[in-house]
């Protein structure tokens, strides 16, 4: 699903690298379904191993709005792991969406 989204009926729409980035990864991954242009996201993470969301079907998508309850999860996620620097941070990400007609 992540390296190829459009199988699926999404685009991505953004992802914040929690952490920093070695041989491992720590994803939320923001896509938006073509379908209805509802927004949705997963989270992964894991070694180099896997691929990321090799497990992760679209049944297991969330939904992320209301905006105000996927910020206070992204919020919380933060606390415990600031973003790698160069990927999107939480709130560029969260004024994209909005700007984007989520609420």
């Amino acid at each position: 699903m992540y390296y190829s989204p459009e199988h699926f009926g999404l685009t991505t729409f953004g992802e914040i690298q929690w952490g920093e980035a070695n041989y491992d990864f720590n994803l939320t991954v923001v896509w938006r379904r073509n379908s209805d242009g509802a927004f949705v996201y997963a989270e992964d993470s894991g070694c180099s191993c896997p691929a990321p969301f090799e497990d992760t079907g679209v049944e297991d998508l969330k939904r992320a709005t209301p905006l105000a309850a996927f910020k206070a999860h992204l919020d919380e996620r933060a606390a415990e792991a600031a973003p790698e620097r160069g990927g999107t941070d939480v709130a560029e990400l969260l004024e994209r969406m909005h700007a984007a007609g989520a609420r």
